[in-house]
């Protein structure tokens, strides 16, 4: 086991988990250290994942006020640190910014290893974290929410389509978002609670990281000890994600060819999430990244689905807090 020694300890776990997913390849559909996605190259993501970095320790230091009992844990300001993190993430390189995703999942992550931190425990363990999370979840204020919305706002995503009144939430570019959830007092954990019926990320944050521990966590520490090659594991982790879990970046992309609004595209594109799942377990059962067979799967996969312009973001950024947990609790690369 180790521990971070201090707040820049869970910065560079934090930017660290970014590079390490970035990196490894062959990942199907991703940015990796030999292939871009258009503008969106190796190095921009490179770029965000250390960008994302101050945003990341200004987190940790908050988490560790609210345990030492200097700050309210509703003043925390989640929200606008996962804003501060996109913002940064953008002007760090010329793309507009790479790791959305993750920084919704990064920011708690590290304001609950602040809180960690300053807990008189000697461990820092992976229930620990998780009922931060949680905690600072429950904690969370409408102004949250609005960073929230601000944030999604900055990130330049053509993959966000329209909601649809019923669908429980204003959209993202209503300009009577604000006073809506202003009125209706949500905060940001009831934001995600709605948001995960459609959004992987989402519905990750709302559960308090419960795919990146059940299927992350564990099919890294088994790679890792079957194999011993960081890459092969990352890569086969990002497999195991993807065969299990629906890529919601992927049914939103296929689905907004077909309509703008969500959920529909979401219902539009699940058909799409389900075999590019398939396929990933199919490269998963012949070895993924550590056979011959399973690279040879993997490679066609990849260009299959950059054929049809789709890339699984979602799990992606599970790997990501998959790897950012374990870097704070026993791994070191």
């Amino acid at each position: 086991m180790v521990r971070p020694r201090g707040l820049d300890d869970i910065m560079l776990a934090a930017q660290l988990a970014a590079a390490l997913e970035l990196s490894a390849f062959p990942k199907p559909g991703n940015v990796h250290r030999l292939a871009d996605l258009g503008p969106k190259t190796y190095e921009r993501f490179l770029a965000g994942s250390l960008a994302l970095g101050p945003a990341c320790r200004k987190a940790a230091s908050r988490g560790l006020g609210v345990a030492k009992g200097e700050l309210e844990p509703s003043s925390l300001g989640l929200g606008q640190l996962i804003e501060e993190a996109i913002v940064s993430d953008g002007y760090w390189q010329s793309s507009g910014p790479t790791h959305v995703g993750f920084a919704l999942l990064a920011i708690p992550i590290s304001a609950s290893a602040g809180l960690a931190l300053g807990a008189s425990s000697p461990d820092l363990d992976i229930g620990a974290l998780r009922s931060g999370v949680a905690y600072l979840l429950d904690n969370s204020t409408v102004q949250d929410a609005l960073a929230l919305y601000r944030a999604l706002r900055k990130s330049s995503s053509s993959k966000l389509g329209t909601l649809r009144p019923e669908a429980g939430l204003p959209d993202v570019f209503d300009p009577s978002a604000e006073r809506w959830l202003i009125e209706e007092g949500l905060n940001l954990k009831e934001v995600l609670k709605i948001s995960s019926n459609w959004d992987l990320v989402a519905r990750e944050l709302y559960t308090a990281l419960e795919a990146s521990v059940r299927i992350g966590l564990t099919r890294l520490e088994d790679e890792l000890r079957e194999h011993g090659s960081l890459n092969t594991a990352v890569v086969n982790t990002y497999l195991a994600l993807l065969s299990e879990l629906t890529d919601t970046h992927v049914a939103r992309a296929w689905g907004l060819r077909k309509t703008k609004y969500i959920p529909d595209a979401i219902v539009e594109g699940l058909e799409m999430a389900e075999e590019v799942s398939r396929r990933a377990r199919e490269a998963l059962e012949l070895g993924g990244a550590s056979t011959p067979e399973g690279l040879r799967a993997l490679y066609e996969m990849d260009e299959w689905l950059r054929s049809m312009g789709l890339n699984p973001g979602s799990c992606a950024d599970l790997t990501a807090s998959s790897l950012m947990l374990a870097l704070l609790t026993w791994l070191r690369p």
